[in-house]
């Protein structure tokens, strides 16, 4: 504080409440001043003498507001009666004078040179939190992984091969064909996750058939940490009511494909929204013929039209006829596959390409066959003699011909890994109050009498709970038709016959589902078996278990395929165990002898089992009665079977070898899920967190599970929503098989909305973007000045071309002396740091206060450095953004020449966004990021 008395009018800032805003002096005598802090309605009364208080100077350069709200920038600076006037200049190029009583006080001093010249300081902790930051930040936007590392998902080679290569392309359209229990939904989330994290895609609709719309909303949310917005007819409706379109109040929607084909003013209003992709799921019910197509087929095929991006999902995808498969393909790309004439004679030359693979693998090729090859490869030199040869033609073939562009489908044959089936029925007499039930043919006769008739008379209850006793160290899923089934079986076993339970139905909200699965999950002291509902058991993985309880069976294949499918996952280490109790010559045992003779059901995954069951569906209905000729059935069955042999032979012959090694590169996927595995286990994550959370006042508590905490808001928050930070508090947890095992967790990850959003929020607030250190070396002449500036390089671009991939791995570090040398060749950064020593704030600010003109030079020199190197930089970024956007632009130009499964339009985006790209890097700049002035003691 200088001995003048301060005029009335001049900015000043409080060293010991920044947050207050900057200050006008109202009032000052010899020994007192009254500062009035406008922003916050705030005043205060100082000493003179000890006045925490820094005078705010803006210099040339600065951008200032003035009260009227307009910007200015600050060309020159002169002071007159004790006030700062500042030459402004306007964006428009006007010039004027404006004094410091017109500067506005709601402006906040954000950028570092502001905040050091002010002597703006966080405590100690905060800078190395922002400069991790910055490393972070860049460092996962020039990951191989990314987009990938987020989903709570594990290592599976085909689900990330599928995911990789859709995931880069622009406006993808494909139909991801994967068997059933392969992860098409993985797939499809992990397409969506990294089109949205590398900007590509920012709003979504998923079409879905009314009983999956629950499985896809907790899919979305649990692994990928996609909030998708419900929509039903009342919540379209209510909107609709005030004229409103309500497809466009949401970036993320998921509704079910009757809300659009019930209601065509709804399908008008999702046409009209803008939406970046589409995503259709159990998409073999698109039926389709030149004669009639179906309602289903040309809502899609309505919205397609204009959704550039589309992802269709079947397990299915030829299981109502090639015409129906021809109009998927058509909805993906009409010029690529315009009539079904055209497909079907392309179809059969496919099985020339599927025969090169079959033979380069087994390095088996005919000379009629090298030609061929020679054919479709006329650009490669071929060097069939070895291996690594037939590797790059191999890998040619695949990118270049069949239906790989627009098509993956992965096999549980060629995948493996899957464990074994086994069933275990017992037959059960039938209770007096079934007896008529039965003899009728009902299939489930516990809906049709009293609970408490049911419940008392079931031999199925005794059974089930002495088989739980006599298995009391093997967890056991139960699933039944109907949450009141459910209950009742919970209220039974746990009231009367004391066994651990938990209960998971519909009719429960998401945190009581989550309890339950938790509760089911823990291995010492919880539930020894979860009850599903149907509908309840959706969209939950419960592979620690491999024991299952069909309590009834479903009157459809796919819907016990859906049961099983909830312990017969990849990664299941153990036989799957089916306890199927049964009820004597009853319409249940009878349909489990269909099941299991005629569709093989319970042994495996039977691709053909939904077809043969539909195809004898008419006939099965009558002989399921006990009345009907058993023999009857029995030719059924044998019929049934041998369809089903026959669909399968020909589905074996029928496979398209291309298509298999295309949906599942082993040179993408290895390198994946090595850069994946390798990123979970390294625990610079955890640092990070638990330093963050520590600065912001986050209460965090070791819950002693491997990488877990309990986390809650802290009393004294720095802000009070911290990043993806539950109000009720929430366990999150950094180990993905841990993570796995408890959904009820959340899964941290650098791409977890709660890591990304504190990254977000520290490049943006100004917290530790200033320090000041004391360096304690001898041979360094005491009172010496230096300044450590980071600068990042910058670009305005659209958020879709992800140029931060392109940009310096690491922010631009300086070390700049008295005479403008940059000393950060010779000092390393780490070396330097352990030479450091930061001071309490008070002392801090003196050190500014004190070198205030020396520091202001030290970054104008620092600032010419960092420009001398903008050149560089630039060229750098161009030439990655070549390499990598301008490669792709060619790669796609020399497969349109032999496939014309490549788009014209996918190569005319990809020329836009190469220029698009080039034209932004052209502008780039250095910003500066942080900085640390470093006093010699």
């Amino acid at each position: 504080m200088k001995n003048a008395l301060p005029a009335l009018g001049q900015r000043w800032i409080s060293d010991a409440e920044p947050e207050l805003g900057l200050g006008v002096i109202v009032e000052a005598d010899a020994r007192a001043m009254t500062v009035l802090f406008p922003r916050s309605e705030e005043s205060r009364v100082y000493a003179r003498a000890n006045a925490p208080l820094t005078r705010i100077q803006f210099s040339v350069g600065d951008d200032i507001t003035d009260v009227d709200g307009q910007t200015w920038q600050v060309t020159g600076v002169s002071e007159a009666h004790g006030l700062f006037r500042y030459r402004v200049r306007s964006q428009d190029g006007s010039e004027r004078d404006l004094m410091e009583t017109r500067v506005s006080p709601e402006l906040r001093l954000s950028r570092p040179k502001e905040r050091l010249l002010a002597s703006q300081i966080d405590g100690s902790q905060w800078f190395p939190l922002r400069l991790q930051a910055a490393r972070e930040q860049q460092a996962q936007a020039r990951s191989t992984t990314r987009g990938l590392a987020g989903a709570r998902v594990g290592l599976i080679p085909h689900q990330l091969s599928v995911a990789h290569t859709v995931a880069r392309r622009l406006q993808p359209r494909v139909l991801l064909a994967d068997e059933v229990g392969l992860g098409k939904t993985i797939e499809a989330g992990l397409i969506l996750h990294a089109q949205i994290r590398q900007g590509r895609a920012q709003r979504i609709l998923i079409l879905v058939p009314d009983s999956l719309v629950h499985q896809w909303l907790v899919e979305m949310r649990r692994r990928f940490n996609l909030a998708f917005s419900l929509f039903d007819l009342t919540r379209c409706a209510a909107m609709a009511e005030s004229g409103d379109n309500p497809f466009l109040s949401e970036q993320l929607v998921l509704a079910p494909l009757s809300l659009l084909t019930d209601h065509p003013n709804l399908l008008t209003s999702a046409c009209e929204a803008p939406w970046d992709i589409l995503v259709v799921d159990e998409a073999h019910h698109l039926a389709w013929s030149p004669e009639e197509p179906s309602v289903d087929y040309e809502t899609v095929a309505l919205l397609s039209e204009t959704i550039p991006g589309l992802l269709l999902l079947t397990a299915t995808p030829e299981q109502l006829g090639v015409e129906s498969h021809y109009a998927r393909l058509h909805l993906l790309d009409p010029a690529r596959y315009p009539s079904l004439e055209a497909f079907l004679d392309e179809h059969d030359a496919w099985r020339d390409t599927r025969d090169l693979a079959d033979a380069l693998l087994a390095d088996a090729l005919s000379p009629a066959q090298s030609a061929t090859l020679a054919r479709y490869l006329p650009d490669l030199a071929l060097q069939l003699d070895d291996e690594q040869g037939r590797r790059a033609a191999l890998d040619a073939l695949l990118d270049r011909h069949g239906l790989g562009r627009v098509l993956f489908r992965n096999t549980r044959a060629a995948v493996g890994g899957f464990p074994v089936r086994r069933s275990h029925p017992v037959t059960l007499p039938v209770p007096p109050s079934y007896v008529p039930w039965v003899a009728k043919g009902a299939i489930w006769p516990e809906t049709r009498v009293e609970e408490e008739v049911w419940l008392e008379e079931d031999p199925r209850l005794p059974w089930l709970a002495g088989w739980l006793k006599a298995h009391k160290r093997d967890k056991c899923l139960l699933i039944t038709r109907t949450a009141p089934v459910a209950e009742a079986l919970e209220n039974w076993l746990r009231l009367r016959e004391g066994i651990r339970t938990a209960v998971f139905h519909e009719g429960m909200n998401l945190l009581e589902r989550d309890r339950a699965a938790a509760y089911f999950a823990d291995d010492d002291m919880g539930a020894q078996i979860l009850i599903c509902s149907e509908i309840g058991s959706e969209g939950r993985n419960f592979q620690f278990a491999h024991h299952l309880v069909l309590f009834d069976l479903p009157d459809n294949p796919d819907q016990l395929e859906q049961r099983i499918g909830r312990l017969d996952r990849i990664g299941q280490k153990h036989t799957i165990e089916l306890h199927v109790p049964l009820l004597e010559n009853s319409a249940q045992a009878r349909l489990f002898r269909w099941y299991d003779e005629a569709l093989s059901v319970f042994a495996r995954c039977s691709p053909t089992a939904a077809t043969v069951h539909e195809h004898y569906l008419g006939e099965l209905k009558g002989l399921l009665r006990p009345s009907a000729d058993e023999a009857l059935l029995d030719a059924l069955i044998e019929r049934a079977a041998a369809l089903r042999a026959t669909l399968e032979e020909d589905l074996a012959d029928g496979r398209d070898r291309l298509l298999e090694l295309q949906s599942c590169r082993a040179d993408i996927a290895e390198p994946l899920v090595a850069a994946l595995a390798a990123q979970d286990a390294e625990e610079r994550l955890d640092r990070f967190m638990l330093a963050a959370w520590e600065a912001f006042g986050v209460h965090v508590e070791d819950h002693g599970a491997h990488r877990t905490w309990i986390l809650q808001p802290g009393e004294h928050q720095l802000i009070d929503a911290f990043p993806g930070l539950d109000p009720d508090g929430m366990t999150v947890c950094a180990c993905r098989d841990t993570a796995l095992s408890h959904e009820d967790w959340q899964f941290l990850t650098w791409e977890h909305p709660m890591v990304t959003g504190v990254l977000e929020w520290l490049s943006q607030a100004a917290q530790g973007s200033v320090q000041v250190a004391v360096l304690q070396k001898t041979s360094v002449k005491p009172g010496t000045l230096l300044l450590e500036a980071w600068y990042q390089a910058d670009v305005q671009a659209p958020a879709h071309l992800a140029l931060d991939r392109v940009l310096q791995a690491e922010p631009l570090r300086l070390l700049v002396d008295a005479r403008g040398r940059d000393l950060a060749p010779q000092v390393a950064a780490a070396g330097l740091q352990r030479q450091l020593v930061v001071p309490e704030n008070r002392l801090a600010r003196t050190v500014i206060k004190t070198h205030r003109d020396d520091a202001d030079a030290l970054l104008s020199a620092a600032d010419v450095l960092a420009q001398q190197q903008l050149a560089s930089c630039r060229e750098q970024a161009l030439a990655e953004w070549e390499r990598i956007e301008g490669s792709e632009l060619e790669r796609l130009q020399a497969l349109k020449a032999v496939n014309p499964a490549v788009r014209d339009s996918e190569i005319l985006a990809q020329r836009e966004r190469l220029q698009a790209g080039r034209n932004a890097l052209a502008s780039l700049h250095m910003s500066l990021y942080a900085v640390r002035l470093i006093i010699a003691a």
